[in-house]
C-alpha cells in the first residue's frame, strides 16, 4: 500500500497563475503555483483570502504538479479608470504625470487616473497536481471523505465556484480528480497518472491552429516535484499578510517520457 495522495485536475478556456502580478502588470507563470492551489482550495472549504488557516495548509501540504499540455499564453488589453493605489501607499489622481497624494479623500478632489492593465492568461492547458501530506486526516477532509467542524465544503463540493488563478477563469471539469494510495510518492503519481490529453496533439483538421501543435507529441511532458534539496527556488508559497508577499520554496524538476505514461480517456 502506498502513500495517501490526493490529485487534481485543473483544465479549463483560460488559466492565469500569477508570480509577479501586481500592479498595472499581471502575467501568469506557464504552470500552477503553489499559493494559487492553496487559494483554489481556500474558495472550496469557505476560506477568506486572510485566514491564517490558508497558511497553515501551505505549510502541511507538498505539493507537485505535471504539465500535460502546456497552452499558448496571450496577453489581454485593459484600461481601468479610478483612484489606485501606488506601492508606496499613495492615490494615482489625473493630471500631472505620476502625480500622487497620500490619501483617499484628497484624491478626490482629482480627476480619476486611467491606467493601462496588461494580463496574461493560459488558453487551453491541462495540468496535473498531485498533493501530499504526513497529516492523513487533512486530505481526507479536502476530499470530503472526512468531515471538519470549521469547512463550509471541500473539493468534491465546494463552498464557492473555483476558478483556476483568476474569477474569470473557470474550470472545464470537476478540479477533484481521486484519493489514492497507488503510489508511493508524488513524483511515482506524475509518472503513472494516465496523460488524458493526448487526443489534443493529434492533427488537427483546423487550419487556424498552430504549427506547434500540429501532430507533434512531446517526446516527455515538465513536472517540478517539491522538495526541499531541490535545485528550483519559487517565491510562490502562501503567507497571509497584507502586502501579499509570498515565501520561498524548493522543487526539482522532472522529465517524464510521454512513452512510459499511460494514455487516458477524454
Amino acid at each position: 500500500m502506498g502513500r495517501l495522495l490526493l490529485l487534481l485536475r485543473l483544465e479549463g478556456p483560460l488559466q492565469s497563475w500569477g508570480t509577479r502580478a501586481r500592479w498595472d502588470v499581471r502575467d501568469t507563470a506557464l504552470e500552477p503555483t503553489k499559493s494559487g492551489v492553496i487559494g483554489l482550495i481556500g474558495c472550496a472549504l469557505g476560506l477568506r483570502r486572510r485566514n491564517v488557516e490558508l497558511e497553515s495548509l501551505d505549510r502541511s501540504l507538498q505539493f507537485a504538479v505535471r504539465v500535460d499540455r502546456p497552452g499558448l499564453v496571450a496577453t489581454d488589453y485593459h484600461t481601468v479608470s479610478g483612484y489606485h493605489r501606488t506601492a508606496a501607499g499613495d492615490y494615482r489622481v489625473g493630471g500631472a504625470a505620476g502625480q500622487t497624494v497620500r490619501s483617499l479623500a484628497k484624491a478626490c478632489e482629482y480627476d480619476e487616473n486611467t491606467i493601462v492593465s496588461l494580463r496574461d492568461y493560459l488558453h487551453d492547458a491541462s495540468f496535473l497536481v498531485a498533493l501530499a501530506s504526513d497529516d492523513e486526516m487533512l486530505l481526507r477532509q479536502l476530499a470530503g471523505e472526512a468531515s471538519h467542524p470549521e469547512w463550509r465544503g471541500n473539493l468534491r463540493r465546494p463552498a464557492w465556484p473555483l476558478y483556476l488563478g483568476r474569477r474569470s477563469c473557470v474550470p472545464t471539469r470537476p478540479v477533484f480528480a481521486r484519493l489514492t494510495r497507488d503510489y508511493e510518492c508524488l513524483e511515482d503519481a506524475l509518472r503513472g497518472e494516465p496523460w488524458e490529453p493526448w487526443e489534443l496533439w493529434e492533427e488537427p483538421r483546423e487550419p487556424w491552429v498552430g504549427a506547434h501543435r500540429r501532430g507533434r507529441v512531446p517526446s516527455a511532458l515538465d513536472a517540478w516535484v517539491e522538495d526541499t534539496s531541490g535545485e528550483i527556488e519559487r517565491q510562490d508559497a502562501l503567507r497571509v499578510n497584507v502586502v501579499r508577499f509570498y515565501g520561498f520554496r524548493r522543487c526539482r524538476h522532472v522529465s517524464i517520457p510521454t512513452s512510459s505514461l499511460p494514455r487516458g480517456q477524454l
